[in-house]
C-alpha cells in the first residue's frame, strides 16, 4: 500500500554526527558485532546486482557548512529493518505556517541509521551523489542504499538553491521567506558541495570509524537532473573519478572515463538520449527505460506531491500560478496515476510502474559502478529487461 501524506504538524529532526569524529553513537565497536575473527576479506554478494547485499548503515554529517546523508556497508548484527526516512525537515517554516502545517509520510528504508560499519581487510569505492531541482540529498535513498549495500560508500550533499526547501516558498507571490532559486540557471552551485563532500571523504579515509571502507582511489558520481549535469561536469574535469553515471539528464563527456546515461522515454521534462548521444562519449553506455517519467529515478513519487500541490498549495489565494504549474508537472512525472506530458503511443497507457523502472535502475547502476570501480561483472550489457534498450561503446 502506497504511502499517503496527512494535514497536520511536527517534525522529526534527524540525528547527526560530528565533523571532528564522522563517527556514529551505536554503543557497540565493528569487533563486538561481527566477532573476533578481525576483517573480511570480501563481500559475500547475491549473483543478481538489482537484489539487496550486505545489512546497510546511514548518517548525516555536517561538515565545512554542508549537510551530507552517508551510506555504507554494516555489520550482520545490524539487520535488515531499516529507519524509516523522514523528509519532514524539508519542509521550511515559512511554508508550513503559511499553509496550516503539513507532514509528509516516513518512507521504509533498508538502511539503519548510525550502524556499526562493517570491517573489511580492503577498503571498498566511493560514489558521490548530486540532487536535482527541488530534490535533497536523500531524494534517491532506495538506490544509494542499494548501493551501500553491494559495497560501496555513497555520499549525498543538499545542494543550497535547488532544494524543495528553497522551492517551495517562492510559490506565492509575493514569495515567503527562504525563497531561493539561484541553483536554477547559470553557474552550478552545487559543484562547491560535491568538492565539499569529497575533501570530507579525504579527511574521513585518515580517521573516524569508516577510515577503513574508504577508498579514495576508487571514486565514482552518480547524479539524477540537474545533479546529471552536475556530475558529467565535474567528471569532465575531475581526473580523481573513474565512472560516471548520469540519469535523466547530462551533459558531453570528451574524457576518457566510462560514462553510463539512463533516461526515460516518458519524461516530460529531459528528453531521452538514444545511441547518437554515445558520440559525445569517449567510453559510453545509454540505456532508455521505456515508459518512465522524470522521477522514476527518486523516491520522490512516494511522498505524493501532487497532492499536496492541489489540496494544499493551489487553494491558497496568493498561488504563484506560473512558478505552481511549472513546478507541480515536475513534482509527478514519472508517477503513478499521473498523466505523461510526452504525447506518444508508448506514454498513452501511463508510466512504467516504479518497481519495474527500479528493477532496470538498481541492476544498471550496480553492474555499471561494479565494472568501472571494481573490474568486476560484465558492466552494462543488453536485452536484460524488455523496458530497457541499451546501446554501448567503449573505447578500445
Amino acid at each position: 500500500m502506497r504511502n499517503t501524506w496527512v494535514v497536520g504538524a511536527g517534525l522529526m529532526v534527524c540525528g547527526c554526527v560530528d565533523k571532528a569524529t564522522g563517527g556514529s553513537d551505536t554503543g557497540a565497536s565493528t569487533a563486538d558485532a561481527q566477532g573476533d575473527n578481525g576483517p573480511e576479506e570480501g563481500l559475500d554478494l547475491p549473483d543478481d546486482p538489482g537484489s539487496q547485499g550486505v545489512p546497510v548503515g546511514v548518517r548525516t554529517v555536517q561538515y565545512e557548512g554542508e549537510t551530507l546523508e552517508v551510506w555504507y556497508p554494516a555489520t550482520d548484527a545490524t539487520g535488515t529493518e531499516g529507519t524509516p526516512v523522514d523528509f519532514n525537515e524539508f519542509l521550511p517554516t515559512a511554508f508550513l505556517d503559511h499553509v496550516g502545517g503539513v507532514t509528509l509520510p516516513l518512507l521504509p528504508s533498508v538502511a539503519v541509521r548510525d550502524a556499526t560499519p562493517r570491517s573489511l581487510a580492503e577498503p571498498v569505492p566511493v560514489v558521490f551523489f548530486s540532487h536535482g531541482f527541488g530534490g535533497m540529498r536523500v531524494q534517491s535513498f532506495a538506490m544509494t542504499s542499494h548501493l551501500a549495500s553491494r559495497g560501496y560508500v555513497v555520499i549525498a550533499p543538499d545542494h543550497p538553491g535547488r532544494m524543495l526547501p528553497n522551492v517551495l516558498p517562492c510559490m506565492f507571490a509575493p514569495a515567503l521567506d527562504g525563497c531561493d532559486l539561484s541553483g536554477f540557471g547559470g553557474l552550478d552551485p552545487a559543484l562547491a558541495d560535491m568538492e565539499t563532500a569529497l575533501a570530507w571523504v579525504d579527511e574521513m579515509a585518515d580517521s573516524g570509524d569508516l577510515a577503513g571502507l574508504i577508498d579514495t582511489n576508487r571514486l565514482g558520481l552518480l547524479g539524477h537532473s540537474a545533479g546529471a549535469g552536475t556530475v558529467t561536469a565535474m567528471g569532465e574535469d575531475g581526473e580523481r573519478f573513474s565512472a560516471i553515471a548520469a540519469m535523466a539528464g547530462g551533459a558531453a563527456v570528451e574524457r576518457d572515463v566510462p560514462v553510463l546515461r539512463m533516461d526515460g522515454t516518458c519524461d516530460g521534462f529531459v528528453g531521452a538520449a538514444d545511441e547518437s548521444t554515445l558520440s559525445q562519449l569517449t567510453d559510453g553506455r545509454v540505456v532508455q527505460v521505456s515508459g518512465a517519467g522524470h522521477l522514476a529515478f527518486s523516491n520522490l513519487c512516494d511522498l505524493e506531491l501532487g497532492r499536496l500541490a492541489d489540496e494544499v498549495v493551489a487553494v491558497q489565494p496568493d498561488v504563484n500560478e506560473l512558478l505552481f504549474g511549472q513546478m507541480r508537472s515536475l513534482a509527478v512525472d514519472g508517477c503513478p496515476g499521473e498523466e505523461p506530458l510526452v504525447d506518444e503511443d508508448a506514454c498513452a497507457d501511463g508510466f512504467l510502474s516504479l518497481d519495474a523502472s527500479d528493477e532496470v535502475l538498481f541492476h544498471y547502476i550496480t553492474t555499471f559502478m561494479d565494472q568501472a570501480l571494481k573490474g568486476t561483472g560484465p558492466g552494462v550489457v543488453a536485452d536484460q529487461f524488455d523496458a530497457a534498450v541499451v546501446w554501448t561503446q567503449s573505447n578500445p
